[in-house]
C-alpha cells in the first residue's frame, strides 16, 4: 500500500514539471538602477533653538501630485531613496500630538489644529459659554512649535552618487503671552483656564503663510504668583480673514468667567512673532464648589475692555 502511495504522488507531480518545462522562465527584476540615494541635510541657522523630534520631507511631482512623504528620525537629516526625476519640497517637524497633515497635493498641503474642548486645559469635558463674536468659530488647540519650509524644484539624477539637497526650515508659528497682573482672591482650590479667539488654525506649507478659518483656541493658565496669571502659547498667527476682534475669556472652575477686548493689542503688536499682551485686574470668585459637566449656572460675563499699550 505505501509503495503505491508513493507512485500515486510521483505520478501528480508530473503533469506540473512537464508544465514548467514548456514555459518561458523570468526572473524577477532586481534591477533598481532607476532608483537613487539623495542625501538630505537640515541648516538649522534660522532656527538655532529648534530641537525636533523627527523631520518630515514631502516630495511632489511637476504636477503636484504627491510622489513620497519621508520621515527623517535626526533633525540633521538622512537619506532618501527616489526615482530619478524632478521634485519639489515640502518639510516640516513630525511627531505632533496637537498638529496633522492634511492634502495630497503640493498647493492644497497644510498644517492644521486638531478640535479641542473650551475647557481642555483645565482637564473638564463639559461645556462653557462661548466668548463673544466665535459662535461659529471651530474650537482648536493651539499647535506645538512648528519649524517648517519649501525648496522650490530639484532633479534627482539616475546612476549619479553623492547627490544632496540642504534644507533649511524657519520657524512657522509665532510666540503669544498674556499676562494678568493685580489678581484677587488667587488659591490652590480654584481652577482656571482661558481662550483667545480670531486665531489661525492652519499653515499653508506651500505659501508660507497662516490661513484657515478663525478659530478659537483654549489655553492653560499658569499662576505665576499670588497675584499673576499668565497664558503663554504658540498659534500660526491671527486675524486669517481679515482684521478681527479677539477676546481674552478666563474660565473659573466657580463657573465665573471674564471677557477681555484684547483687539487692540493684538493689532498693534510691534512684534507680530512674539506678541505681548497685558490684562491689569481680575477678581477671582472665592472658593467654591466646582463646576457640574453642562454649562447651566454660569455667571454672567464680566465685559472689561483693555486699552493699547
Amino acid at each position: 500500500m505505501r509503495k503505491a502511495m508513493i507512485r500515486l504522488a510521483v505520478a501528480a507531480m508530473l503533469p506540473v514539471a512537464a508544465l514548467m518545462q514548456g514555459c518561458e522562465h523570468k526572473d524577477l527584476c532586481y534591477d533598481h538602477s532607476h532608483m537613487t540615494d539623495l542625501r538630505v541635510d537640515f541648516d538649522w541657522s534660522a532656527a538655532p533653538d529648534a530641537e525636533p523630534g523627527t523631520m518630515v520631507v514631502h516630495f511632489f511631482r511637476p504636477d503636484g501630485s504627491l510622489y513620497k512623504r519621508v520621515e527623517f528620525t535626526s533633525a540633521t537629516g538622512g537619506t532618501a531613496r527616489l526615482e530619478a526625476g524632478k521634485y519639489m519640497m515640502l518639510f516640516h517637524n513630525g511627531e505632533m500630538e496637537t498638529v496633522h497633515e492634511k492634502g495630497e497635493r503640493y498647493g492644497e498641503y497644510v498644517l492644521t489644529c486638531m478640535s479641542r474642548s473650551l475647557l481642555a486645559p483645565m482637564g473638564r469635558d463639559g461645556d462653557a459659554p462661548r466668548p463673544p463674536h466665535s459662535e461659529n468659530q471651530p474650537v482648536t488647540a493651539a499647535p506645538e512649535p512648528v519649524w517648517a519650509g519649501t525648496h522650490a524644484a530639484i532633479e534627482v539624477v539616475a546612476k549619479t552618487e553623492g547627490q544632496a539637497v540642504t534644507l533649511k526650515p524657519s520657524e512657522a508659528t509665532a510666540e503669544y503671552t498674556v499676562e494678568i497682573c493685580n489678581v484677587e482672591n488667587m488659591s490652590d482650590g480654584i481652577e482656571l483656564s482661558a481662550a483667545i479667539t480670531g486665531m489661525s488654525p492652519q499653515y499653508m506649507l506651500a505659501e508660507e503663510r497662516h490661513g484657515g478659518v478663525p478659530a478659537t483656541m483654549p489655553v492653560a493658565l499658569e499662576k505665576v504668583d499670588g497675584h499673576t496669571l499668565v497664558a503663554r502659547f504658540r498659534a500660526f498667527g491671527h486675524c486669517p480673514e481679515g482684521e478681527l476682534p479677539h477676546t481674552f475669556t478666563v474660565y473659573t472652575s466657580s463657573k465665573v468667567y471674564y471677557n477681555y477686548d484684547i483687539s487692540g493689542q493684538m493689532h498693534s503688536a510691534s512684534d507680530p512673532r512674539h506678541v505681548y499682551i497685558k490684562i491689569d485686574g481680575l477678581r477671582l470668585p472665592e472658593e467654591g464648589t466646582g463646576m457640574s459637566p453642562d454649562i447651566s449656572g454660569w455667571e454672567e460675563v464680566v465685559e472689561i475692555d483693555i486699552p493699547m499699550n
